[in-house]
């Protein structure tokens, strides 16, 4: 039986994994004032880590439409939490296996709403894009992607603002 892991979030959709750890000192991400801008052309990393996901299964058993995927992580950068993140996946299609995914990444200085499809998680690494929908605080003007990956442990996540 096929059943669908987190996302999160990045990922998010979009940005949750399957497994918790600790804050993760190997991110590779930008320098800490890199959540303060906002601006257009603004780049920012982060890793996600999952902090509660719970499945929600529809007839029939196995992956089916309308499965969801609800959860939160919490948001590091270089090492440090900045910030959470909530999400909800809903499963779409099964050929090929996706989800719209609604997520909302909540940082110190406003949210980023994202929204769009995604694979479902079979297998580790997974690849996912979502567009920015707008925001919050300095995020309020917010356009642009974000592209993740699911792995094992985390979701490493790329926001572009444009």
């Amino acid at each position: 039986m096929r059943h669908f892991k987190a996302l999160g979030s990045v990922a998010g959709t979009a940005l949750a994994a399957v497994l918790a750890c600790s804050p993760l000192a190997h991110a590779a991400a930008p320098a800490p004032d890199t959540l303060g801008g906002g601006g257009e052309g603004q780049v920012i990393k982060l890793v996600g880590i999952v902090r509660q996901s719970t499945s929600l299964q529809v007839n029939p058993p196995g992956l089916s439409l309308g499965d969801q995927q609800i959860g939160n992580e919490e948001l590091f950068q270089n090492g440090r939490r900045v910030g959470s993140d909530g999400f909800v996946c809903t499963v779409t299609s099964l050929a090929p296996d996706e989800r719209q995914c609604d997520v909302t990444l909540h940082l110190p200085k406003g949210d980023i709403t994202l929204q769009g499809l995604a694979p479902v998680v079979e297998s580790f690494p997974t690849h996912f894009t979502l567009a920015i929908t707008g925001g919050t605080g300095i995020y309020k003007n917010a356009r642009g992607y974000l592209t993740g990956t699911n792995l094992a442990k985390e979701t490493d996540v790329t926001l572009h603002l444009t």
